[in-house]
């Protein structure tokens, strides 16, 4: 009886192997002759070298989502070289009017923007042209006029410090676009108004993250 099952065994692997070679043959037979259907196909492009850059683009995908998650929020800026030291709300909701309050005790991160070393980081404060003002945070980034290319911009999180060198400096009206919050560029944008010029003019300071 341990015979006759040995050799059921054996006859059974064997059927398998061929089984499995004719299986394979038939189908490459029938897919070089175009009858293999349009839902089983293989994708035309799918070579090695394709399907190696799908698996990096995946790979990519995932450790962006991961550092959506892990991204950290600003709690504090300093630029050194006009005197800014500040702390940063993170607000979340967009409310006009919830928004200037949070404006009356510093700088504000707007929400939906990107995170420290994650995407387009925005952040705005107010800036004036008095000399004596009641609530300092009236003056959060007065002199971000005067910063230049190159500038270093300092932001903390709870735990880390987070350096952006400055890129850009210029001068934009509000009704264009200032900022796309997008995650191709981890960068900070700095926005305030200028207290010389027209009431819809704004300084724009761009600055790329630097790992």
């Amino acid at each position: 009886m341990g015979y006759y099952t040995m050799v059921l065994k054996k006859s059974q692997v064997k059927f398998i192997f061929y089984f499995a070679i004719i299986f394979v043959m038939s189908f490459l037979l029938l897919y070089s002759a175009g009858l293999v259907p349009e839902s089983i196909k293989p994708d035309q492009g799918d070579s090695l070298r394709t399907l190696w850059d799908k698996a990096q683009k995946k790979a990519v995908t995932n450790q962006l989502s991961q550092s959506a998650v892990t991204a950290e929020e600003p709690v504090r800026i300093v630029i050194e070289k006009i005197n800014v030291d500040a702390t940063i709300a993170n607000p979340n909701t967009t409310n006009v009017a919830t928004l200037d309050e949070y404006l009356k005790q510093g700088a504000v991160r707007y929400p939906g923007s990107g995170l420290l070393g994650f995407g387009n980081m925005f952040i705005f404060a107010h800036s004036t042209g008095l000399t004596v003002v009641h609530n300092q945070a009236y003056k959060t980034f007065n002199g971000l006029k005067d910063l230049k290319a190159g500038d270093i911009v300092k932001v903390f999180s709870g735990t880390k410090l987070y350096q952006y060198k400055i890129k850009t400096v210029r001068l934009a009206d509000s009704s264009e676009v200032l900022v796309q919050f997008d995650n191709s560029r981890n960068m900070i944008t700095l926005s305030t108004c200028n207290t010389f010029g027209a009431k819809t003019e704004r300084y724009v300071v761009e600055a790329d993250y630097l790992p």
